[in-house]
């Protein structure tokens, strides 16, 4: 598909990331912290998906292409509302309380998730089939988003990478009070998806076009915003490292390093026994804790191997037996006990777990089910996953916790193995 993957030295052998440097003046959205103009990217940017992957996926059946990649006409008419402005587009996010269990009354915040997961969708189903007016869809309405700073006034809570102004979490007990901490981590976390979907799929979509400069100003000045990736924890994209990363691909600089402290980090966060660190013993969302941090697991592997950092072969290991904790919690939350009794800022009730889903019909952080299926066609649960996952009615094309559907990626690539 064309898709430009790190900028690294391997083996005397350089694969550049090509850009189109166009130095550009500085945004009128805000103060920019950046040293230097970030230059305007017109080729797509793959952090993620290694080589091997996009080869059988490029062998993979048509068949499957349309069973696990096509988007739904409701996605695409509300992503050409917003391209048609038809749709307000918000201005800031505020109301979070810190438990998160108000979205509903947060202006414009469940709107704004659809956004997000809807995109996706489209950016997938329009790379995957390169569907121009697909393509021009989602570039416009991205456009519209820039033009009018989308989330631009919601209040930033770093300062040059650093988590300051002022903002809080949890000044009350039951986290019933406002955080402004949360809107703020809520925005940033969005529209990195935006980002990912949009560097993945549409920058090199009319390279030319005006459009590219005003969507990468908007979106430079969220990357201005992001904390700094220091400490490699689950949650936040693991860390903020995914954006990170990024960041320093658009800017034509290695993020390898970042990407070796990521998996030397994640080493020591799964445990032998396939559990993971203050997740796994989250009393009764054990479960859901669990299958978050797999998913953040799986997904920094698959950009560790698309870097060509070397996986330690135990974490593939471990990553195996945390799929099987997975699994197996699913058809019986009491095989969990053992880790959630431990009740981790968590309540525990024996034999139970809050976790309500269907594994087919997860709009988002289904991808790992799909990589680890793909990466481990022998593995004794694989089968059970499969049996689950690749149904008519799977929901691969879309991933508002990625930006686009990785899921896809993987299902369609399985078909394509060994041809």
């Amino acid at each position: 598909m064309g898709c430009v993957t790190f900028f690294l030295q391997r083996e005397g052998v350089s694969m550049r990331l090509i850009v189109l440097l166009l130095l550009f003046s500085t945004s009128s959205y805000g103060a920019n912290f950046n040293k230097k103009p970030v230059p305007l990217v017109n080729e797509p940017i793959n952090f993620i998906v290694p080589s091997d992957v996009l080869s059988d996926f490029a062998k993979g059946s048509d068949v499957d292409k349309m069973k696990f990649c096509s988007t739904s006409s409701n996605s695409i008419n509300l992503i050409r509302s917003y391209a048609s402005g038809n749709k307000e587009i918000p201005q800031l996010i505020k109301g979070y309380n810190s438990r998160m269990d108000n979205g509903q009354d947060v202006p414009f915040a469940d709107e704004t998730d659809l956004f997000i997961l809807r995109m996706s969708e489209v950016v997938t189903d329009a790379w995957v089939f390169n569907d121009n007016e697909k393509k021009e869809i989602a570039l416009e309405a991205l456009h519209q988003w820039a033009l009018q700073g989308g989330l631009l006034k919601t209040k930033s809570c770093t300062r040059n990478g650093m988590l300051d102004q002022g903002c809080t979490e949890w000044t009350q007990p039951g986290g019933q009070d406002l955080s402004d901490k949360k809107d703020f981590s809520t925005v940033q976390m969005w529209v990195m998806k935006l980002a990912n979907g949009y560097y993945f799929g549409l920058a090199d979509f009319k390279a030319g076009d005006p459009r590219h400069k005003v969507i990468q100003n908007w979106l430079n000045e969220f990357f201005k915003r992001n904390k700094k990736a220091n400490k490699v924890y689950f949650g936040l994209d693991h860390g903020w490292f995914y954006p990170a990363i990024l960041d320093r691909l658009r800017q034509s600089k290695s993020p390898k390093s970042l990407v070796k402290k990521l998996l030397k980090d994640l080493d020591k966060q799964v445990y032998d026994d396939g559990s993971m660190k203050d997740r796994t013993t989250r009393g009764n969302k054990a479960l859901w804790y669990h299958h978050d941090a797999v998913k953040e697991a799986m997904v920094s592997i698959e950009i560790a191997k698309a870097a060509g950092v070397e996986i330690p072969p135990r974490l593939n290991d471990k990553m195996s037996n945390a799929g099987a904790v997975f699994v197996n919690g699913y058809f019986d939350h009491s095989s969990l006990d053992r880790w959630a009794k431990k009740a981790h800022n968590a309540v525990y009730e024996p034999g139970k777990q809050d976790f309500r889903n269907k594994l087919n019909r997860m709009p988002n952080g289904h991808s790992w089910f799909y990589i680890f299926s793909y990466r481990n066609p022998n593995d004794p649960i694989t089968k059970q996953l499969d049996d689950m996952i690749r149904q008519a009615d799977n929901q691969a094309v879309k991933d508002g916790q990625i930006g686009f559907g990785l899921g896809c990626i993987y299902a369609v690539a399985k078909s394509g193995q060994g041809l």
